[in-house]
């Protein structure tokens, strides 16, 4: 069976547990939890396909005990042993019942210890000093069927299987049956151990591979996370956190056949930092890359909604783009933009404009159609950034779709 895999542990606890850890097969308590129900559901399933098997084999071997028994003794060992019969199949028809696959060792255990305490006793009853193989054919069959094809984990295999013994003497002893302990030993108690042994080493394999599947869950969420990673990282640019070129073409892109398809405006602005290479030249790179960082902050913090973006451009170039915003709506963002940038008033030392870092801004708002080109509606806020700045900066343009710029202050 193959259970789904967890998670809880790290690489090295599971290469450890693989290691060492298996030999008493047990798994720290909340794995041996997940792991327990896990089981209890796959062995359930399983089960329904392996009863009928079970029950052509207890039917095979009850037909040929039947056929040597003493004819005083057929119908006796058919009330009785019958019974065996009655539990394997009450167990299957439990196991097409989802709700009681928690239950499975119990209904499981408490039949497979019932089954080997009925043909325990009546062995000892019935045989009479014949010593008749199928009789103990018929134990060793319950027993080794317990431990190596039920689906039961190791311990509670053992639980079933020398607990149903122990019943089978009580009952034995109060029924005044004739027990032949050197008979058993060498029937029940010899088949007992195999079936210990058979059982603990498939419910070690099983862990091992289970945790092995916890090991390759792990390496596959790994790969997820790096994969993100990779694609955040193609979407990113390293220093302000903003979307990359890449990632802005590829949006405005999309935004942009959306305007034409839902006939909305659609706005860009194209953002300069005033004579940043002066501000680079005389603080250094360090307090140039940390002066990017904090406008890109505000950036960010403008363009929030769902369709808005906020991309680094290029060297201290930036472009906010707004969806669904028409020309009013743009203007009220501008100049929250060009507040927000005067509150955070970043020393400028070389600035001809102001003591403070200052910016220019390029407007363009249009609610494009199909004839219309995307690469001009950038060229149209690109002018406007010209302007702005050939105006004397700390200053945005906005231009219209006929290309006539208009000033604001």
């Amino acid at each position: 069976m193959k259970l789904k895999a967890s998670n809880i542990l790290g690489q090295e606890q599971i290469d450890l547990l693989i290691s060492r850890g298996l030999n008493l097969v047990w798994f720290p308590k909340e794995l041996e939890v997940i792991y327990r129900d896990q089981y209890r559901n796959e062995a359930a399933h399983e089960f329904r396909y392996r009863a009928p098997i079970i029950l052509g084999l207890y039917l095979y071997l009850s037909f040929g005990t039947y056929q040597v028994l003493p004819e005083d003794l057929r119908l006796t060992w058919v009330a009785f042993y019958g019974w065996v019969g009655v539990i394997i199949s009450i167990a299957w028809v439990l196991a097409f019942v989802p709700k009681l696959n928690k239950w499975f060792d119990h209904y499981v255990g408490l039949g497979s210890m019932g089954a080997v305490a009925i043909t325990f006793t009546l062995i000892n009853v019935l045989e009479q000093g014949q010593n008749n193989v199928l009789f103990h054919a018929a134990m060793m069959y319950a027993v080794v069927i317990i431990y190596g094809f039920v689906g039961m984990r190791f311990y509670t295999a053992i639980i079933a299987g020398w607990c149903g013994g122990l019943i089978g003497v009580i009952a034995s002893t109060a029924l005044s049956g004739s027990i032949d302990w050197t008979f058993l030993n060498r029937t029940y108690t010899f088949s007992s151990f195999l079936g210990m042994a058979l059982a603990y080493a498939t419910d070690r394999q099983h862990r091992e591979n289970y945790l092995q599947n916890c090991m390759l869950e792990l390496n596959r969420l790994e790969l997820m996370r790096q994969a993100q990673q990779l694609s955040i990282l193609s979407q990113q640019d390293a220093l302000t956190g903003l979307a990359n070129r890449r990632y802005l073409d590829e949006v405005l892109e999309n935004e942009w056949k959306r305007a034409i398809r839902h006939e909305v405006p659609i706005t860009i602005m194209m953002i300069d930092i005033d004579f940043f290479k002066l501000y680079n030249d005389t603080l250094g790179h360090i307090q140039g890359d940390q002066c990017l960082r904090r406008i890109a902050i505000l950036l960010g913090s403008i363009a929030s909604r769902s369709g808005d973006l906020a991309a680094r451009y290029g060297g201290e170039e930036f472009l906010l783009l707004f969806s669904m915003t028409d020309k009013e709506q743009a203007i009220i963002q501008v100049q929250r933009l060009m507040e927000l940038v005067r509150t955070i008033a970043i020393n400028h030392p070389k600035s001809s404009v102001s003591k403070h870092v200052t910016i220019s801004v390029g407007v363009a708002t249009m609610t494009p159609h199909l004839n219309d080109s995307l690469s001009e509606f950038v060229s149209q806020a690109d002018h406007a950034l010209y302007i702005a700045k050939s105006n004397g900066r700390n200053q945005y343009h906005i231009a219209t779709s006929d290309n006539v710029i208009s000033e604001a202050l």
